[in-house]
Formats: structure tokens, C-alpha cells, sequence
């Protein structure tokens, strides 16, 4: 599943028993100085990134949800496991991409639900 810029138009549901399911998210950049059709401002690129998960509630549930996450220039792959403990719910995917402009742009992805079937 590619999601540019966040505006896919489904949910990312985790079933009990998935493990390290891997979604790619493209984060674009803008293709001009003075043009608006990307994520990233124009010449810009990631240098790292740092993968947070959280409950509804706000609790940071990263090391149960994350298998792993890797960066290969603007494409950020990010491996999902069930939430066994926190069990059924939304959660929050936040990406804090560290740019090369020495800024960290938080984007948030709202839509991972986690259901017991």
C-alpha cells in the first residue's frame, strides 16, 4: 500500500495474529520553488526518520506496533504487528522526518484500526 501525502482513501486494519505487515508511505516533495504539490518544500530531502505509534488516548504503543522501519530516501517503510496488549481501537502513526534543512516535520497518519477477528 503506497499512501502519498497521507490521502489514501482507506483504513490500515491490523487483524490478530499480523506481523510485520510492511506499508510504504512516498513523501513528496514540492516540484518548484513557487509551487504547492508536495509534502516537502522544493530541494528538500529526508535524512531520518523516527516512528512513533500511539492509542487513541495518547499512550505511546511504538514498541508494540513497529517491527521495524526503514527510510531510502523520501519513502518510509514501516512494518505493523497486531497490538496484543492494546488490543482492538484507532491508533496514531506519527513520522518525525528529520529534513535536510535541519528542521523535523511531524506527519501524522490517523487511520490504523486494529481489530480481534
Amino acid at each position: 500500500m503506497s499512501l502519498d501525502n497521507f490521502q489514501g482513501t482507506s483504513d490500515i486494519i491490523l487483524q490478530s495474529g499480523d506481523e510485520a505487515i510492511p506499508y510504504t508511505f512516498e513523501i513528496t516533495t514540492c516540484s518548484s520553488t513557487t509551487a504547492n504539490d508536495g509534502t516537502l518544500p522544493f530541494g528538500t530531502s529526508i535524512e531520518s526518520v523516527a516512528v512513533l505509534v500511539y492509542t487513541s488516548e495518547g499512550t505511546d504503543v511504538t514498541t508494540e506496533l513497529v517491527s521495524s522501519s526503514s527510510e531510502s530516501g523520501n519513502i518510509i517503510t514501516v512494518a505493523l504487528t497486531y497490538p496484543a496488549t492494546s488490543g482492538e481501537g484507532w491508533y496514531k502513526l506519527t513520522l518525525l522526518c528529520t529534513l535536510s534543512l535541519g528542521v523535523v516535520k511531524e506527519l501524522d497518519f490517523l487511520r490504523i484500526y486494529a481489530e480481534n477477528r
